[in-house]
């Protein structure tokens, strides 16, 4: 399908260039809409990396006429996706007709707000990194037990394992990782129930990790810690891995994307809006 591959092309472009998405960090924010202030979701997250800009704000070539402004000459912009629903007849197991409604995606252009003439004024927050981390961790509703070990989850137990604090560089690569065994933990079969119980090396394993690396530097932005884009060994293999596996799956980066921005979601208490397929 169009759209898929064309936001597939983009990943593995992003990859191929060295840079691996869901292992970057956002100085100055996440991703967000320059005229709504509201903040992108699933891939459009991976999409939009501030790269050579400072802003994290991003509007369309329309919201750019309606504010009485430009996209400036020979710019070109990202693609994102939102998703619509159409309603179409559907036969349930009896065979009865029904109205049933099905997403599918459709893709759009956005300009980063210094592609254009744009001016919005910056709206600073000054808060502590490390309270607003502590205060997502506590506000995991039906969190797991967090006991003293090597870093990891265990879906058997519904326990994750972490060393203290002063056993990590720094708080923020503390809480960097917890934010990452706890994404693996929405998906215990009573919560998002993902398929987690996988060997070490499978492709569910590793599309797991990915989730969970997502999901952790979602988190990592959200409270402005800037310490996700970590070096990887044999990135080389692993670049080359997912592109591939990419390439054969074109709806595959997608849906791991949603998958991690569900994880993202149940540990902030955002429940009401697992159904809502917007990005």
């Amino acid at each position: 399908m169009k759209g898929y591959k064309e936001i597939t092309d983009e990943i593995i472009s992003k990859l191929k260039g060295g840079t691996i998405p869901w292992r970057q960090t956002w100085k100055s924010g996440l991703p967000a809409n320059a005229v709504s202030k509201q903040p992108y979701r699933g891939i459009n997250i991976w999409l939009l990396d501030n790269g050579k800009y400072q802003s994290n704000l991003w509007l369309t070539f329309n919201q750019t006429k309606q504010l009485g402004c430009s996209v400036n000459k020979g710019e070109h912009g990202k693609p994102i996706v939102y998703w619509q629903i159409a309603e179409r007849l559907q036969k349930d197991e009896l065979g009865e007709e029904y109205l049933g409604k099905i997403p599918f995606m459709r893709t759009y252009t956005v300009f980063n707000i210094e592609q254009t003439t744009v001016k919005v004024a910056t709206d600073a927050k000054e808060f502590d990194p490390i309270i607003k981390a502590q205060e997502i961790i506590d506000g995991y509703a039906d969190r797991p037990e967090i006991v003293s070990g090597e870093p990891t989850y265990s879906p058997e137990l519904d326990k994750v394992k972490m060393p203290p604090i002063s056993a990590f560089k720094s708080a923020d690569e503390y809480y960097s990782t917890l934010f990452h065994e706890l994404s693996h933990s929405t998906g215990h079969e009573k919560r998002l129930n993902r398929d987690i119980k996988n060997h070490y090396g499978s492709d569910l394993y590793a599309e797991e990790e990915i989730i969970s690396e997502m999901s952790a530097s979602y988190l990592s932005g959200i409270v402005g810690m800037d310490v996700y884009n970590k070096t990887i060994e044999g990135s080389t293999a692993y670049i080359q891995h997912w592109c591939q596996r990419f390439s054969n799956n074109e709806k595959l980066i997608v849906s791991l994307s949603s998958k991690a921005q569900k994880a993202s979601d149940w540990i902030l208490g955002n429940r009401a809006i697992f159904d809502n397929q917007t990005q």
